[in-house]
């Protein structure tokens, strides 16, 4: 698992007023909280929003290296990002939760599932499309593949056929579903059309003849 650097500011204000003032400054208000952190196991934040984004895009699951300035000295600890609240409207972050680990103990996360090639026949229907796992913090996978290439119609795939991963437990339901192959659907002929050399208007004809 990768690891990134991030520095954020100790946030001296609180109220939805001044969370409003974060944000139409380029700033995500957000909180550190973690058994190693202190203040109550908590501290509230403030992280410029640019350097985020680049966070997230390059590794949301990644190891972040975060540095929290203005308190009495720096403080430095390893984190993840365990919650995002978004604007309904939007879709700006609006809040971001970093979460204190210690590289010595197994965490619970989610990692997405990612699909490769393509079916033989049919179309898939996708179910689950992230596990929960527990590992090391340095076990966590970028992702998990699932390959589609050998699959036909009928064919399921389940957390159970997830190869084993190294070091790493899938806390899901093993027979939670993760994607369906089903039938293609044939169309339908258009309603109220009639075959040709049916209806009254074939029988008349008939008839006279």
């Amino acid at each position: 698992m990768e690891n990134v650097s991030l520095q954020v500011n100790y946030r001296t204000k609180t109220g939805k007023a001044y969370r409003k003032e974060l944000i139409r400054r380029g700033m995500v208000p957000g909180v550190v909280y973690g058994k190693e952190v202190g203040d109550g196991g908590s501290i509230p934040v403030e992280v410029e929003f640019k350097p985020l984004k680049n966070v997230l895009a390059n590794a949301k699951n990644s190891i972040i290296d975060l540095t929290v300035q203005g308190v009495d000295a720096p403080k430095n600890f390893k984190v993840l990002i365990k919650d995002m609240q978004y604007d309904p409207i939007n879709r700006a972050i609006m809040n971001i939760d970093f979460h204190q680990i210690s590289m010595k103990e197994s965490i619970t996360t989610s990692v997405a599932i990612t699909f490769n090639g393509e079916i033989k026949s049919g179309i898939p229907q996708y179910g689950i499309r992230e596990l929960q796992i527990s590992c090391l913090p340095s076990n966590i996978p970028a992702e998990i593949a699932v390959d589609l290439d050998s699959l036909n119609v009928g064919d399921t795939v389940a957390v159970r056929d997830i190869t084993a991963l190294d070091n790493v437990t899938i806390l899901d339901d093993p027979d939670a579903l993760i994607v369906t192959v089903l039938p293609e659907r044939k169309a339908e002929e258009p309603a109220g059309e009639e075959p040709a050399g049916t209806g009254e208007g074939a029988g008349a004809v008939a008839a006279e003849e």
